[in-house]
Order: C-alpha cells, then sequence, then structure tokens
C-alpha cells in the first residue's frame, strides 16, 4: 500500500453515497464498494458518509473491515417519532405533513444551498436522494478530518460539497452520464426512468465539483464536451482475474445470466427468454438457463431447465460452472459491471453493443457483441457447441481482464489527482480518525 501522507499524518477522503455498499448487490453497489478498497490500496484513509441510516448490523460491522469510519444522517426528530409511534404518525403527520413541509425547514440546515436545478422528470426522487441534513453533516466531518477531497456519488448528491470550505477537492464519480439516458434508454421503451435528465440539468450539477470522474472513456469524452470547464478522468471498476475459473475446466452447458432487477435488465431478459431462449433450447436441448440475482424475482417463467438464485455467497463458483455468460441489456449507459465481472473470469460473454459500450479493444474481439435477438441466439448456441469457440473466448476475455481491470491501473488517475491537489493545495491535516 501506498503512503499519502506528509510530517506523518493520514490523508483522508470522504466518500459520500445514498446506497449502502456491503454486501454489494448490483452494479453500482459493487463499483462503491471497489473504489472505496481502491483508495486505501493507494493509502488513503476512506470516510463513507452514507444519506440514511444502515439497515442490518452485521452488514455494517462487516463493511467497517474496508473503511476507516462510517457516519450517516440522522432521521428527522418527526420522522424518529413517527417510526416508534406508527399509529400516532399514521393519524397526525400524514394529514398535516402537505401543509407543513413547503413552510418547514430544519432550523439546523440553511436555505438555499444551491440555486434549484430545474428538471422535468424524476424531480421529486432526485431531491429525496440527499436529505437536507447531508451538507450539514459532510460539513461537519470536514472540521473533524479535514480531508483531501469529498467525493459525491452520483451528480444528485452533489448537494453535499454546498458547505465545504475552501480546498477541498470536489470530485462527483458520476457513474453515469444521465443526459444520455434519453437516447440509450427511453428510446428503448423503457421509460420507467426517473433518472434521466437534460444537458442543462446535468451541466448544472457538474459544475458545483472541481474534479468529474468517469467510468469509462466514451462517457469521458461526452462529459468534456459538456463541462470544458472541469478536469475529467476515467476511473473504471478493477477485478482479479480468476484463471482456474477460465475454460476448459469442464464441460458444461449452462447459460447464466447475473442481474439486479433493475427496469434495464428487467425488459432485456424477458425479451430473451421469449426471443432466444426457445430456439437455444430447440438447438441444444441440454441447455440450461441460470438467473442469479433479484432479476428472478420479476423475470420468472415455468420452465424445468431455468434455475433461479436470488442470491449467490460465491459468484466466482456460479462462474466456474457456466458455459458463457450473456448480458441481455438492450440499453443503458455507465459501464456495465457485470460484463466486466464474465471477463475477468474469462469466460465468453455475449451482449448488446450497450452491454459492452466502454470495452473497447485492440485485435480479435474478447467478446460476442450482437446486434439482433436472432444474432444473439445464434452467438449462444456457437458457444455451446463449439469447443474452440468457447475455449478462444476465454482465452482472449483473460487476456483483456490482465491489462485492464488490475486495481494500480484503474485508480492510478484518482490517485494522481488526489496526491497533486494535496501537494499544491495541502491543508492541515490533524489525522484524528474515530472509526
Amino acid at each position: 500500500m501506498r503512503s499519502v501522507q506528509r510530517d506523518g499524518r493520514a490523508r483522508f477522503v470522504l466518500v459520500v453515497t445514498h446506497l449502502f455498499p456491503y454486501p454489494p448487490s448490483h452494479g453500482t453497489e459493487l463499483r462503491i464498494f471497489k473504489l472505496l478498497i481502491g483508495l486505501r490500496s493507494e493509502g488513503f484513509r476512506v470516510v463513507l458518509v452514507l444519506c440514511e441510516e444502515p439497515g442490518r448490523e452485521e452488514h455494517l460491522r462487516e463493511l467497517r473491515k474496508f473503511v476507516d469510519a462510517v457516519h450517516w444522517v440522522r432521521p428527522a426528530w418527526r420522522t424518529r417519532l413517527g417510526q416508534r409511534l406508527p399509529r400516532v404518525r399514521r393519524l397526525v403527520w400524514e394529514n398535516v405533513k402537505s401543509i407543513v413541509r413547503p413552510v418547514w425547514t430544519p432550523s439546523d440546515v440553511p436555505a438555499n444551498l444551491y440555486d434549484t436545478v430545474p428538471s422535468n422528470v424524476g424531480d421529486e426522487r432526485k431531491k429525496r436522494v440527499a436529505p437536507p441534513r447531508l451538507a450539514v453533516l459532510v460539513a461537519k466531518l470536514e472540521r473533524k478530518y479535514k480531508p483531501v477531497s469529498v467525493i459525491a456519488e452520483y451528480i444528485f448528491l452533489t448537494d453535499c460539497f454546498a458547505l465545504l470550505e475552501p480546498g477541498i477537492l470536489r470530485i462527483v464519480d458520476t457513474i453515469d452520464v444521465f443526459s444520455l439516458r434519453e437516447k440509450q434508454v427511453v428510446q428503448f421503451g423503457i421509460d420507467d426512468d426517473p433518472w434521466n435528465s437534460t444537458r442543462e440539468e446535468e451541466r448544472a450539477y457538474l459544475l458545483r465539483a472541481d474534479v468529474i470522474v468517469a467510468i469509462q472513456e466514451r462517457e469521458a469524452n461526452v462529459l468534456r464536451e459538456l463541462v470544458p470547464e472541469r478536469k475529467v478522468l476515467t476511473v473504471g471498476i478493477d477485478f482479479d482475474v480468476e484463471e482456474s475459473v477460465a475454460l476448459p475446466t469442464a464441460h458444461s452447458d449452462t447459460v447464466t445470466v447475473v442481474a439486479s432487477g433493475t427496469p434495464l435488465n428487467v425488459h432485456g431478459l424477458n425479451a430473451f427468454l421469449a426471443e432466444c431462449w426457445p430456439e437455444i433450447k430447440s438447438a441444444h436441448p441440454a441447455a440450461t438457463l441460470r438467473v442469479v440475482g433479484t432479476i428472478g424475482a420479476v423475470c420468472r417463467i415455468q420452465d424445468d431447465a431455468i434455475d433461479y438464485t436470488p442470491w449467490a455467497e460465491d459468484l466466482t463458483e456460479v462462474y466456474r460452472q457456466s458455459r458463457v455468460i450473456i448480458n441481455p441489456a438492450v440499453a443503458g449507459t455507465g459501464l456495465k459491471v457485470k460484463s466486466v465481472e464474465a471477463l475477468a473470469h474469462g469466460k465468453p460473454l455475449v451482449a448488446w453493443p450497450h452491454g459492452v459500450e466502454g470495452l473497447d479493444y485492440q485485435g480479435a474481439p474478447p467478446y460476442l457483441k450482437c446486434e439482433s435477438w436472432k444474432e444473439f441466439a445464434a452467438a449462444v448456441i456457437r458457444v455451446l457447441q463449439s469447443d474452440a469457440e468457447a475455449a478462444a473466448l476465454s482465452k482472449r476475455a483473460l487476456e483483456y481482464a490482465r491489462g485492464r481491470f488490475d486495481q494500480a491501473t484503474v485508480y492510478a488517475p484518482l490517485s494522481a489527482c488526489l496526491r497533486s491537489h494535496e501537494s499544491v493545495n495541502g491543508r492541515n491535516h490533524s489525522g484524528n480518525a474515530a472509526a
């Protein structure tokens, strides 16, 4: 681990998120969890700030093994009272909240932290991501830890920058480019997307930060065009390369999809089940489909050849038992973490173009990219029936993963940025931590 200290004092980074990242149950949570570990691997001490009280105590206890401290926004007194007295809440608060909320502001929360960002989609949900007390808590923790930087996960959490002292590096980890979602999500008929944003809206959020982090290079270029005044870094996601999982270890007829139950994933898997699965079974009767993750609860059909696994303790074993991994999501933004994970396990991957966006390559492709369901089914059948093709894809996937997903390589741009800022703008860090 590299040391990021001066005069023997530790360097802190605050990471602010509305998601509890342990155990990670979908791609965004996994990205945040790996970022925490990546920062620590670069020698930073990481303080995680949550927008709400965490759930299960055992998960919080495990998470504390990976960070130096965890803090969260405490619920307002009326919320805590309502939790203790649910009947009173139903009888009283539910009848008066529409009158009280527009005129009542918590006394410890300054009004108008930032100019309101206008939105025509999902406005209330976007606002609820960052509770009013978040900026106050982050400012309090800034005085306690004197961090090099505060990193907001998603543009909608940039309210947390409002009360920071000058000299703190404000970084937004975008994860997605929300102004692309109209083109890359909604046009596919997936209209249940409260995060969709206009370019003007996204730009207003981004301008609150000093540095912008993109999860893949194509989106980094979009962000550079959108906010030329800001520095844009590309920081992907790291994975250990699992050589022992790759083909050929044992013959398998299992097609696997690992996904959460988001609308994008549900749309894709439903289409795969309708458009591809019957053709695959007809061409290769021994084929089985394994559906891993919360997506199985909302994409379930009666078929003895399909196994639904809501939660897998050991995903490595899931990949080991699989012949081919599919990513049937036809739309989306960001970096498809499950596609990256499949390649890091050396498994043949079949996906739509959006499923491998940002995974550029030179030479022979490390995955099979398809642009129709007919092509998708044919690709899966080829991998199931051809040991040679499966082995070749597996080999290329491993070679690709070794060069792209190494931890030090992935987080080097962010680490260099933090070091440079600390060197130029060094503050009087106390280095006192509280777990």
